[in-house]
């Protein structure tokens, strides 16, 4: 049963990616002087976290179809807080990006094995609204972290905001202990663990109409992304905001998220999936052109901040119903189905955050990255997820 409270302790599981880029967010120019590391390097920290997560999801999402979600979810909110403790005693950039990516494979366990109790529970739309219901919930993460981040980030430094995160880590240790049910009971389970993986992954990805989602996810991600990764780097020090100030801007952009994912459970019980996710995909690539548009002329804080909060909220009309379509496709496999959606996610997200430091204009970089992620994500879902059906 997909209780509220249930639904909530899976939101705070899988907002490990959020909580892990978003708080330090704030810290990352001062974290760059103090390792004496360049920006791109830097962003790298941000690039290892997803590509740990990536790894994280792409093991554990299989196996979780294998051994149950519930203690794999334990292990990894276990590993999650430790290595955030020794992220904030890393004495070299390249100390702190391998702490990083081990976070980033812990982290990977809450994100896509809350993903994976969704469809356990529920299918069509009663997924769908609990993903968005999810990501309403989650969103709060974004919200919370770079605020907190940004007025933390003065008295205790970056490594102080990695101690605060270990303590957010315990909480979601407690939240796997004590409020997630094991979803997948043995007789659902499939045989094989490890020798499992490559086939169950191959399976879903036979699947065009899935493969269509998981990219269209994928890469709408990577437009959110690419502005989380280069927003220090455009609101401070190109445009000037103070950091607390831009941790109060950057916090405003991801409501649009949360109020773009609670609208969408009102708009799936009167327009398909398919429709809205269409809206939103339009939405991120006008906003992604207009940005580029602005980087170009040079940027103004008048038309930066407005044209992101558009962006980003597009985003969030696409990411819950993409999800909820392409987990419709893969219900026999959930696990390998939500690690394979994750693991492109993070990936994507890997790979734009250093190219958005590229240049010396950082508003056009990031706008030049926006565009093409927003552009790939039309690209898949108009042509590989064509002929799917809304579920019901």
């Amino acid at each position: 049963m997909l209780s509220t409270g249930l639904l909530a302790g899976l939101a705070v599981l899988s907002a490990a990616g959020a909580l892990g880029t978003d708080m330090y967010l704030p810290g990352l120019v001062g974290m760059a002087s103090e390792l004496h590391t360049t920006s791109s390097m830097a962003q790298f920290t941000l690039s290892a976290f997803m590509i740990g997560m990536a790894i994280g999801q792409l093991l554990l999402g299989p196996l979780s179809d294998s051994y149950g979600r519930r203690r794999l979810m334990i292990g990894g909110s276990v590993v999650f807080m430790l290595a955030s403790l020794g992220a904030a005693l890393a004495n070299s950039v390249w100390l702190l990006i391998g702490l990083r990516l081990l976070m980033g494979a812990a982290g990977g366990a809450g994100a896509v094995l809350a993903r994976a109790v969704v469809p356990d529970l529920a299918s069509g739309r009663t997924a769908a609204r609990a993903f968005s219901v999810m990501m309403a919930i989650q969103g709060l993460a974004p919200i919370i972290a770079p605020i907190l981040g940004g007025q933390l980030v003065g008295p205790i430094g970056w490594r102080g905001i990695f101690l605060v995160l270990s303590g957010f880590n315990l909480a979601m240790v407690a939240i796997a202990v004590f409020v997630v049910p094991e979803s997948l009971p043995p007789e659902r389970r499939t045989p094989g663990g490890l020798r499992r993986l490559l086939p169950s992954i191959a399976v879903v990805l036979r699947r065009r109409v899935f493969v269509g989602h998981a990219i269209s996810m994928a890469v709408t991600f990577g437009v959110m992304f690419s502005y989380i990764s280069a927003s220090p780097f455009v609101l401070e020090r190109q445009l000037g905001l103070r950091s607390a100030t831009y941790s109060l801007a950057f916090a405003a952009n991801a409501l649009m998220v949360t109020l773009a994912s609670l609208l969408n459970t009102r708009l799936i019980t009167q327009f398909g999936l398919r429709s809205i996710a269409r809206v939103g995909l339009a939405a991120a690539l006008c906003g992604s052109l207009g940005l580029l548009v602005n980087g170009l002329v040079g940027p103004r804080l008048w038309a930066t901040l407005p044209l992101l909060a558009g962006t980003v909220f597009g985003v969030g009309l696409v990411l819950g119903n993409v999800t909820a379509m392409g987990a419709a496709q893969v219900r026999d496999a959930a696990g390998a189905g939500s690690a394979v959606m994750g693991a492109c996610q993070f990936l994507v997200a890997g790979i734009v955050s250093p190219l958005v430091g590229l240049g010396s204009n950082a508003a056009l970089s990031m706008g030049i990255v926006m565009l093409i992620c927003a552009i790939a994500a039309n690209a898949a879902h108009y042509l590989l997820s064509r002929g799917g059906a809304d579920p019901s």
